[in-house]
């Protein structure tokens, strides 16, 4: 009796943490543009330039935090090349110093993700 009792306890709590759903978003997160299969980013426009926030996933087995962090930052440079290309407009590239990267590594030990945020401004 009591295996049942415990059983049917477990069940229930099983079966409340499945049902229970994570909160909504805060309101102020933008939707993430596609930039390749590795990459995605959001762009808001400021007077001076815009503000680019960008998370990118390593394809291949990276082990130095100064490796990830200069690959990710080339992918920055990237993608705001290719916005200013589209608006027409030459920019000045922010310093790698300016562009602000926080990795995060995998169990294995290998860099998996890279979140970076960079200022970059429009050229007068």
């Amino acid at each position: 009796m009591k295996t049942r009792l415990a059983l049917a306890a477990t069940a229930c709590l099983v079966a409340a943490a499945c049902s229970t759903t994570t909160p909504p978003p805060p309101a102020s997160t933008r939707q993430m543009s596609t930039y390749d299969m590795s990459t995605e980013y959001t762009v808001e426009y400021v007077a001076d330039g815009f503000m680019l926030t960008m998370n990118y996933r390593y394809p291949d087995f990276v082990l130095r935090r100064s490796t990830a962090e200069a690959q990710c930052r080339t992918v920055a440079t990237n993608i705001a090349n290719n916005l200013a290309e589209r608006r027409q407009r030459p920019i000045v590239m922010p310093e790698a110093q300016q562009i602000r990267t926080v990795t995060e590594r995998k169990w294995t030990g290998a860099v998996a993700t890279c979140a970076a945020v960079a200022h970059v401004v429009w050229q007068k």
